[in-house]
């Protein structure tokens, strides 16, 4: 009789645990995110990311276009004369593979978030955290993704991760390079800078410059795909043509979600099995 009420309860402990897995916020690691569009205009323009891990509703990533410091003084990895700040926050689970566009609103520095296939459907919180103005120049910028465990204007180096970083500058001086004071390369930085002297203003992964492209089988596919340059629509001239969120990748469970519904179909099985021989 023990027994029969012990396994039901252990099944129901790994059904708990697999929703709590569910439901934390996602810490992503610097291989985990890309940038995967951006378009500079100021009122109708905005950005788009994908992440090779699911997210969970929730989760919050930073964005800001202030200069990274290569060296970090005391004040922390940023320059003190900090630009525009934005939070996203997560209110559904975004599954790997699945684009999260920031689109721009007709106000200036301010966002509204879509996530999933056919452009996407609203998703999120975005919030202009210090006031600024969109102001993502054509003529030479970087807007940078990170998290951390709340809002500052200013981080030392062990209390933000740098996710990525999306460049149309030709050249960098000693103020802000996203290669040397973040630790990014790769996919995780974007550069979409015409030549040195041309202002670009737009770039973003051809996959999902429309809405009814056909998804990459593999995550693996997707972040060759992203590394290669002939994969990306880029323009010089300010434009307005959106920012599109898609499944760039068809959804497949973690690996840890994937265990805990092994270990539950286990237990549950167990527990059947014992029944019978009760019986």
């Amino acid at each position: 009789m023990t027994h029969a009420h012990t396994l039901p309860r252990a099944l129901a402990l790994a059904t708990a645990l697999l929703a709590g897995a569910a439901q934390a916020d996602t810490m992503l690691g610097t291989t985990d995110f890309a940038f995967t569009g951006v378009n500079g205009n100021t009122t109708v323009g905005g950005w788009s990311f994908v992440s090779f891990v699911d997210i969970t509703a929730g989760t919050t990533i930073y964005f800001t276009d202030t200069n990274v410091l290569q060296t970090t003084p005391s004040a922390g990895v940023f320059s003190t004369t900090a630009e525009t700040f934005w939070s996203w926050t997560a209110s559904a689970d975004v599954a790997a593979g699945t684009s999260v566009a920031l689109l721009g609103t007709g106000v200036s520095g301010q966002y509204a978030a879509r996530s999933g296939a056919a452009g996407g459907t609203p998703n999120g919180t975005v919030l202009n955290l210090n006031g600024g103005a969109s102001n993502l120049s054509s003529g030479g910028d970087i807007l940078y993704a990170f998290q951390a465990a709340s809002y500052a204007t200013n981080y030392q180096p062990g209390a933000i991760t740098f996710l990525g970083a999306i460049s149309n500058r030709g050249s960098y001086t000693s103020s802000d390079n996203p290669f040397a004071a973040t630790g990014l390369s790769g996919i995780q930085v974007r550069e979409y800078k015409i030549d040195a002297n041309t202002a670009t203003r737009y770039t973003q992964f051809t996959a999902q410059v429309s809405t009814d492209d056909t998804p990459f089988a593999t995550l693996d596919e997707l972040r060759n795909a992203l590394a290669q340059g002939s994969s990306w629509t880029t323009v010089a001239a300010s434009n307005s043509l959106p920012i599109v969120s898609d499944v760039l990748v068809s959804p497949v469970p973690e690996p840890a979600q994937q265990g805990l519904m092994l270990a539950g179909l286990g237990l549950l099985g167990l527990w059947m099995g014992r029944r019978r021989t009760q019986r």
